[in-house]
C-alpha cells in the first residue's frame, strides 16, 4: 500500500512546517490529529479544512462527520453503524491541497499539500507519523503568555513609580528653592540691620570739634558780663 506524504506548513512563515506520512485508509480525524501533536497544540481543540486551489483559496469545507453505513444484505441504514469517510476519499489531484484552520485559545493556519507518494508501508512504524520537522511551533504557553503580560505590567508599574518619584523631588527641589528664597531674603534684611546700626555706632564715636561754639554760648550775653566786669574793675 502506498503511504501519502503531506507537507503541514505554517501559513504565517512556510519555513516553519511538518512532513507527515499517512494510509490512504486512515480518515482526515488522524490527520487532524498529527497535526496537533506535531505543532505541540491543545488536543481539546479541534479546526476546519477546506479544499484549496494552487493559490490558497478556499474552495469547499470538508464534512468530516461520521456518516451512515450499510449492512450487507440489508436495505436499510443502521444508524449504530457509522464511520468517518477516509482520506483518500478527499484526494482527487496528485498535489492536493488542503488548507487546517486550528481552533482553540489561539488559533492558526496551515497550509497542506500532498508532495509524495512513499513506497509502501514500514512495518516498524506508526501512522500517521510527524517524520520531519522544521521551526518552533507558534503555539505560546499560556503560562508563557502570562509571563510576559505580567512582566509587560511590572514594567508600565516601575516607570509609573520612577514618573512619580521625579515629581516629587521636583516638587521638593521648588519648595527647597522657595525656602532658599525666603532665607535669602532674611539674611539681606539681616545685613541691612547690622549696617545701620554700624552708622549710628560711628555717627556717635565721632571726637566732638574743639572749635565748636556750644550750643549754650550768646553772644550778647557774653557781651554785657564782659562790659560789667571791666566797670567795676575801673572804679
Amino acid at each position: 500500500m502506498n503511504i501519502y506524504k503531506f507537507r503541514a506548513s505554517y501559513e504565517d512563515d512556510d519555513s516553519i512546517f511538518r512532513d507527515i506520512e499517512i494510509k490512504p485508509s486512515q480518515t482526515i480525524n488522524d490527520l487532524e490529529s498529527i497535526i496537533i501533536s506535531s505543532y505541540n497544540l491543545p488536543a481539546s481543540a479541534t479546526g476546519n479544512f477546506y479544499k484549496s486551489n494552487d493559490n490558497w483559496q478556499r474552495l469547499k469545507q470538508l464534512n468530516i462527520a461520521p456518516v451512515p453505513q450499510l449492512k450487507k444484505g440489508k436495505a436499510k441504514a443502521k444508524g449504530n453503524a457509522n464511520s468517518i469517510p477516509v482520506l483518500v476519499a478527499f484526494i482527487d489531484d496528485p498535489h492536493q491541497k488542503l488548507i487546517y484552520e486550528y481552533k482553540g485559545t489561539q488559533e492558526f493556519t496551515f497550509l497542506i499539500e500532498l508532495i509524495s507518494l512513499t513506497g509502501s508501508e514500514k512495518s516498524n512504524m506508526m501512522y500517521p507519523a510527524s517524520v520531519k520537522q522544521q521551526g518552533p511551533s507558534p503555539f505560546k504557553k499560556e503560562e508563557l503568555v502570562a509571563h510576559f503580560s505580567k512582566a509587560m505590567d511590572d514594567e508600565e508599574e516601575e516607570i509609573h513609580v520612577v514618573d512619580s518619584e521625579e515629581v516629587d523631588v521636583e516638587s521638593m527641589t521648588l519648595e527647597g528653592g522657595d525656602e532658599a528664597e525666603v532665607t535669602a531674603d532674611e539674611s539681606e534684611s539681616e545685613e541691612d540691620v547690622l549696617l545701620v546700626t554700624d552708622e549710628a555706632e560711628e555717627v556717635e564715636e565721632e571726637p566732638a570739634d574743639e572749635d565748636a561754639t556750644p550750643e549754650d554760648f550768646v553772644a550778647e550775653e557774653f557781651d554785657e558780663d564782659f562790659t560789667r566786669d571791666a566797670e567795676e574793675d575801673f572804679h
